[in-house]
């Protein structure tokens, strides 16, 4: 049934009530392939959880249903990443509906609040990407980014939408809504990077609805939205440079590339470049931008070789990585609602202490950084003034849990390092650690193996694992 919009009949449920089945007009778009394998609908809850009584908001789901209709198995729950990144759209449906994992097992997808179908708040990423192309100093950048914060929260407050409620907590009493309203009675998590905290939430409030838990690229509930930040960052470039020094091939190639990272930067401070993306669009690239983007490119899985790639092309002035790498910043932008990433980490993971002046003497621990990491900087230090509302210190913490929990994380991730792996092992006691050798952010290597190792894990979470196929980092 191809409709623009279509209306769908559910239960609306409080934590302990049951309301009167009325239409919820979700729009999906008609790429969804709706049909015997494929059901969607969405749920009401509170924008508040503490206040069932007031605004509700829309949480939108779909289950691809498993090819042996006759399984048993628990069906397993995705949470994306970000914070912001939405689900439900066709490349993601299209790619599962295909995947082994749905041989014997439902598999449900859902927006989390605030994005995409599930009432999503309005978008700031576009406008962020248009600050980020502008040839801006620290100061500028700031300034820029302080009146987009003031513009946005004009926009939620038009809304009636309140964003200090876009948080992990909310996130994960969505979740047990919802796994009341579908009715499985147990089910298995997957959580890609910010993924993997709403899904270590929700076994902690949830665990009798818990099976299995996988986290792939784990991010905390503790720590700081920048100077965590600075810490992987540095980390990873570090650990790159390193491959570089003991590679034969990379260091035939790139024999000086700690050197010319710094010279790279230098030139950029020096004379910024435009380039051209789309056909129309100028982008100019300065120093803390050339910060930000060797970030950026320190999440591909190749970035052991795309690293020294856009160090040199950064010295040479030129070089096809450099719109490759602007181009997918900018693909990020559709994906990703920058709105919510701000929502929910000003919540849990700004430290209001650090001051400005905390935040320089910072940047002294991480001599690889040296430029303020571009727009990221300018994000926190305006984003402080976007709600008001904070995740108390004490709760910033996951709970002891003896789900059986397998957790995979990338040496070289920019972002999720395998030291979080290690802190997330500290409240697990039935946790199992696998460090890939590997780069970027998110689990990579054999693809085909790690989706069998997931599958064995979910069937028997207290079996061993035939982790023979992944290349692992054993120190």
């Amino acid at each position: 049934m191809k409709k623009n919009f279509f209306y769908i009949f559910l239960f609306i449920f409080s934590w302990n009530t049951l309301y009167s089945q009325v239409p919820i007009e979700v729009d999906f778009l008609d790429w969804l392939p709706l049909g015997d394998d494929v059901k969607a609908g969405a749920i009401l809850v509170p924008e508040n959880h503490d206040d069932p009584d007031g605004n509700k908001i829309t949480i939108a789901y779909v289950i691809l249903k498993a090819k042996d209709t006759m399984t048993s198995n628990y069906p397993l729950i995705f949470f994306s990443g970000g914070p912001g990144g939405n689900t439900l759209n066709e490349g993601m449906v299209g790619y599962l509906l295909e995947h082994q994992l749905r041989m014997d097992r439902d598999i449900i997808l859902f927006d989390q609040r605030g994005i995409g179908y599930s009432s999503a708040l309005p978008n700031m990423s576009f406008d962020a990407f248009d600050i980020l192309a502008k040839d801006a100093d620290e100061q500028e950048e700031l300034e820029l980014t302080k009146a987009m914060i003031r513009k946005y929260k004009k926009k939620c407050e038009a809304r009636n939408v309140n964003p200090q409620y876009y948080n992990t907590i909310q996130n994960a009493k969505d979740v047990g809504m919802l796994f009341e309203f579908l009715g499985y009675g147990k089910y298995n998590l997957f959580g890609g990077s910010y993924g993997t905290r709403i899904a270590r939430v929700v076994q902690d409030m949830f665990p009798e609805h818990i099976h299995s838990s996988v986290l792939d690229s784990p991010s905390p509930l503790s720590g700081d939205f920048l100077i965590d930040r600075l810490d992987s960052y540095s980390l990873a470039l570090g650990r790159i440079f390193e491959y570089c020094e003991n590679d034969a091939k990379c260091k035939q190639q790139y024999p000086n590339l700690k050197k010319d990272y710094f010279n790279a930067i230098s030139k950029l401070e020096q004379k910024p470049l435009t380039v051209t993306i789309n056909d129309s669009s100028n982008v100019a690239i300065n120093a803390q931008d050339g910060i930000y983007l060797l970030r950026r490119v320190l999440y591909q899985n190749n970035s052991r070789e795309k690293v020294p790639e856009l160090i040199s092309a950064f010295l040479e002035g030129t070089g096809s990585v450099i719109d490759e790498v602007l181009q997918f910043e900018y693909r990020l932008t559709g994906v990703l609602n920058l709105t919510m990433l701000l929502s929910v980490e000003k919540y849990e993971n700004f430290d209001l202490d650090n001051t400005t002046d905390v935040i320089e003497e910072s940047y002294k621990n991480y001599p690889l950084i040296s430029e303020k990491m571009g727009f990221f900087d300018a994000l926190y230090q305006a984003g402080r003034n976007w709600h008001t509302s904070s995740l108390p210190m004490e709760d910033r913490r996951f709970q002891d849990s003896d789900i059986p929990t397998l957790i995979f994380v990338n040496r070289y991730d920019p972002v999720t390092p395998p030291e979080n792996g290690t802190l997330f092992m500290e409240n697990l006691s039935q946790g199992t650690l696998l460090i890939l050798d590997e780069g970027g952010h998110g689990s990579s290597g054999d693809d085909q193996c790690i989706d069998q190792i997931m599958i064995d894990f979910m069937n028997d979470p207290q079996g061993s694992l035939e982790d023979a196929c992944l290349n692992l980092y054993k120190e």
